[in-house]
This record gives C-alpha cells, structure tokens and sequence, in this order.
C-alpha cells in the first residue's frame, strides 16, 4: 500500500447488477475480505446510477446485499431531485425507505437533499429516530453549475451550514470531496465527504491540483479540457511529499492511468494536510471558505 486511506465508499450498483459479484463477496465473508481492505467501509444504494440508467431497485434485494457485505455503514436508497423543484413522490419515497431499511439493517444513513424545502422535510422526518449519522446529498450540480444557477455554491454552503446547526451527530456530505472544496467541509465541521473525481480525471489523463483546478499530462491526444501542466506548478507539486511521485515520476504519472488515479488519489486525501496555504486557493473557493468561516462564526455566537 502506497498510502493510508482511511475509508472507502463502494456503490452497491455493480453488485445489484453481478450476481457472481455479489457470490464471491457473500462467500469472502464480507466487503472488506472481499477487497482485502481493513479500514471503514461505506456502502452506497447505488440509487443515482440506477436513476441514471433507469433501473428499479428492489429493496429487499439491497438489504440481502447489505447484510452480505458487513459494512460499517450503508446509505440509504434515496431520489434525488434533477430539477430545482423536489418532486413530493421523490421525497415521500426517499424518507419511506430509510424508514423500511432501518428495520432490517443497522446503521443506515438518511440522506437530506436540496432544496431547502425538502431539505428541512427529510430531516424532520429522520430525527424521529436519532440517527448517528446523516448525509447530504444532490448538492454537485450546485457547487459545479457556475451558470444558470445563482449563488449555486453560497446556497449549498448555507444548506450545509444549515443542517451543521441542527444536527450533533456526524455529518457526511456526498460527492464533494475536491482538494479545494475539503477545507470548506472542515470549516463547516462536517466529518467525512466522498469523492469519485480523482479517478475520472486520471482516465481523461489529468491530474487534480492541490489548490484547484487540473492538469492534462498524458501523452494521448485529448479534444478538451487540455490545459499543459506548467513548469512552476510542477515544481510546486515536488515540494509535497507524495509517495507516488516519487516513486513512479512524471513519466509514471504521464503514461499510466493507474499511477495518475494513486497520484490524484493522494492530493485529494493528503494535499490539505500538506505545505499549501488557504490563500493559495483557486481564488472563488478562497471566497467560499471565507463565507463558510463567517456562517460558522455567526452560529457560536
């Protein structure tokens, strides 16, 4: 192992549909057997994918996989909203199956969504049962969307901020795990985020930046998106002590997938624990981390 990593998130979607997946975990003993991986273990309901390719989860099903994969913690099957506008069938069946998942599995995690009216109606309702953590998802589209959604990122930093004031227990936040997005969550006090950016963009052939923004370096030719790695931002990242860099070099990081997705892997867990400083970030998100520190101030006092 190159480095540590403290917990993993797996999407149920791909053992919902792989039948021999989900036997060799079942006969493994568990997810984290399966995968040879002893740390925490997250298990997605896959529930965005299934959205996405129009495939209807049978809950008994989920629950089967589940109990199988003897996680720490499981998310549950929630319909996010694609629109501004949460549809109430969405919500009501959102809020019904945590209720349902909750009989037969431990630990489950209700997940609130955007916006704010159905933000406040899913966690009324999850709060009858005290849960230990909670999760807020459907909050991408507003930090990626620049235009066409006004003050996207402000509003997703209140909302966060929001449930931060209402809630004691841990508070996960989905899908926002950007190097330049991390100090934010931590100034909001949320404890863990997730991410699947560092792969997709190592196999587009980019590296993520600490401070933002990425980097195309493979050798591929590429039809978007390509902006040149430059000599002084390559000189900045050999400061940083990354296993990764150092073991396989540029030329590693040039011509193999693998070694961008380790690489980019790392900046997004350990850049912010590195020699970077808050004003070095990309200069909107600097913006978003001094708004989310004054949110914070205002609710301690």
């Amino acid at each position: 192992m190159y480095f540590e990593v403290p917990a993993l998130l797996v999407n149920s979607y791909e053992i919902l549909k792989n039948e021999k997946l989900y036997s060799k975990i079942r006969e493994k003993g568990g997810i984290k057997k399966f995968l040879d991986y002893d740390g925490i273990v997250f298990l997605d309901s896959g529930g965005f994918q299934a959205m996405r390719h129009k495939f209807d989860i049978d809950l008994k099903i989920l629950v089967k996989i589940y109990k199988a994969s003897r996680a720490d913690y499981y998310f549950s099957l929630d319909y996010p909203s694609p629109k501004a506008i949460a549809s109430n069938d969405d919500v009501l069946r959102t809020i019904t199956n945590y209720k349902k998942l909750r009989r037969s599995i431990r630990d489950v995690i209700p997940i609130v969504h955007p916006p704010y009216r159905r933000l406040l109606k899913e966690f009324k309702a999850y709060m009858e049962y005290d849960p230990s953590v909670m999760a807020i998802g459907g909050l991408v589209p507003l930090v990626k969307t620049v235009k066409g959604v006004p003050n996207g990122r402000k509003r997703a930093i209140e909302m966060i901020a929001n449930i931060r004031g209402k809630f004691d227990h841990s508070l996960h936040i989905m899908g926002l795990g950007a190097p330049t997005v991390i100090p934010i969550l931590k100034t909001l006090r949320c404890d863990s985020t997730d991410s699947a950016s560092w792969r997709v963009k190592a196999a587009h052939g980019k590296i993520m930046l600490p401070n933002g923004g990425e980097r195309y370096v493979s050798n591929r030719t590429a039809n978007f998106g390509v902006i040149k790695l430059k000599e002084e931002e390559m000189r900045e990242i050999e400061k940083l002590d990354c296993q990764i860099l150092k073991e396989f070099g540029w030329e590693g990081i040039t011509n193999s997938f693998e070694v961008r997705a380790l690489f980019n892997a790392w900046i997004t867990l350990y850049s912010n624990n590195s020699e970077i400083e808050n004003n070095k970030m990309n200069g909107s998100f600097a913006k978003l981390l001094t708004y989310a520190t004054k949110l914070m101030d205002d609710f301690r006092q």
